[in-house]
């Protein structure tokens, strides 16, 4: 069971630093194009996002949850383990800082779309921009030590995994 929780705790990090990548390279481009209002921006900004938090909760609470399942198994060095579950975690919580503290009130300077938008706007949309890398990055800081190859070629799970 623990390697199985292992593998979905891959899979969702990694997942998610993906889907989070291409969400913002699509988002971005759709947001600044001309080839759209300011109000069909903001209703796509009122569309896109809640699904963007939603299915990063989802994939993150997913990985933590069986990274916290897997500990029994030793499935990974202990360190590397606990060092996983803290990115994890720190990606999570500023996600969902980010979200209530900085998405909800952007939502609001938005809605309803087409709206002048307040002086605030800017920026909170920069600090929303720097909280973003710094949850992706973490997510991808623990997908990659999750993912990182047993030192010496030994496999996941052996007894002189401790390190």
């Amino acid at each position: 069971m623990s390697r199985v929780c292992l593998m979905l705790a891959r899979l969702t990090l990694s997942a998610w630093v993906g889907a989070a990548t291409l969400f913002v390279m699509n988002g971005v481009r759709e947001v600044t194009s001309t080839d759209f209002d300011s109000l069909t921006r903001d209703r796509l900004v009122a569309l896109r996002f809640p699904g963007y938090y939603q299915f990063g909760f989802v994939l993150l609470g997913v990985a933590l949850l069986c990274l916290l399942a897997a500990l029994s198994g030793r499935v990974l060095p202990r360190v590397r383990h606990a060092a996983v579950i803290l990115l994890a975690g720190a990606s999570l919580a500023v996600m969902v800082l980010d979200y209530t503290n900085v998405y909800r009130p952007l939502e609001a300077m938005i809605t309803p779309a087409g709206q002048a938008r307040p002086m605030e706007f800017t920026a909170l949309h920069e600090q929303s921009k720097r909280i973003n890398s710094v949850h992706v990055g973490l997510c991808l800081c623990a997908a990659i030590l999750v993912c990182w190859p047993a030192p010496g070629g030994r496999q996941a799970g052996s007894e002189t995994n401790d390190g």
